[in-house]
């Protein structure tokens, strides 16, 4: 599905005006799956492939996409060739491209990773799933509110390869979402983290101590109880421990997404979120 998408996306923005090149291609396009050259406009594709003998691959292979795409070592070349493409028909030049396979690169491969307290935090998924995505979000960011529902939905479309955490980061900027980052760990001690916390995106506008209240009521919780945990110490000591480990990570916005402590340097698109959890699993397994 997601290279499908891919080779969509090209189509739209690169149609074929004439006819397109209808010999054979020297550059080993059959490895990269979901792509189709013989569909596009022959200038473009040999653009893309001049392009691809430029820009340096990481992985197993360390030469050129092109060169690792030719011996056929590794995933990566081909997770690069796909990406590089889109990014073509979308009008990137020469150091567009550099950038993204240099933030591709890092975030894989980063001079540093993160580890996070999980401890006692209910994940979204396979409690042993190889991928561990972590989340910092803030219940009043716009951001977070579209990602919310679309980190949810591949988690749950990845059945046993990952697992989300969600981590609070409520900002200065957005008023009220300390209270609402309480409300969250509130919650979870009730044991309705994942049924309660995601609600709380879905009334941004008017999120205030009833509001929060009529969800927990919406999810099953005693108010009282619900009242009774929010106005514990360990409630708000959790809050401002939560969003230390974000400072610590040098978290300055939200949301701020991880995938087995590795910071997400670009736009968490659900196509770009499925590709980067695939690339994960390839290095844990040696593929890449």
């Amino acid at each position: 599905m997601r290279d499908k998408t891919i080779v969509m996306t090209v189509l739209l923005l690169v149609m074929i005006q004439g006819s397109g090149h209808t010999g054979p291609r020297k550059f080993p396009w059959q490895r990269v799956a979901g792509v189709h050259p013989e569909e596009l406009k022959e200038e473009f594709v040999t653009s893309v492939e001049q392009e691809l003998e430029k820009v340096p691959c990481y992985g197993s292979c360390q030469e050129s996409v092109a060169s690792c795409l030719r011996r056929g070592q590794g995933t990566t070349a081909a997770r690069l060739a796909r990406g590089v493409l889109s990014l073509m028909a979308k009008g990137a030049d020469h150091q567009k491209v550099l950038d993204w396979v240099n933030k591709r690169k890092l975030m894989a491969h980063p001079e540093m990773d993160h580890s996070f307290d999980l401890q006692g935090k209910p994940p979204l998924g396979k409690p042993q799933a190889p991928v561990v995505i972590v989340e910092f979000t803030d219940f009043k960011c716009p951001f977070c509110a579209r990602l919310a529902p679309l980190l949810e939905k591949v988690v749950k479309e990845s059945p046993g390869q990952v697992r989300l955490y969600m981590k609070l980061f409520p900002l200065k900027s957005h008023p009220g979402s300390v209270q609402a980052a309480k409300a969250c760990v509130a919650a979870g001690r009730l044991g309705r983290f994942w049924q309660y916390c995601p609600l709380l995106f879905t009334r941004q506008k008017d999120l205030d101590n009833t509001v929060m209240e009529q969800l927990a009521r919406q999810v099953g919780l005693d108010v009282e109880a619900f009242r009774a945990e929010l106005a514990k110490d360990e409630v708000v000591e959790q809050v401002a421990n939560e969003k230390m480990e974000g400072l610590r990570a040098l978290i300055r916005g939200t949301p701020a997404v991880f995938v087995n402590g590795k910071y997400f340097l670009l736009e968490p698109t659900e196509e770009l979120l499925r590709d980067r959890i695939a690339e994960e699993l390839d290095i844990l397994h040696g593929r890449d």
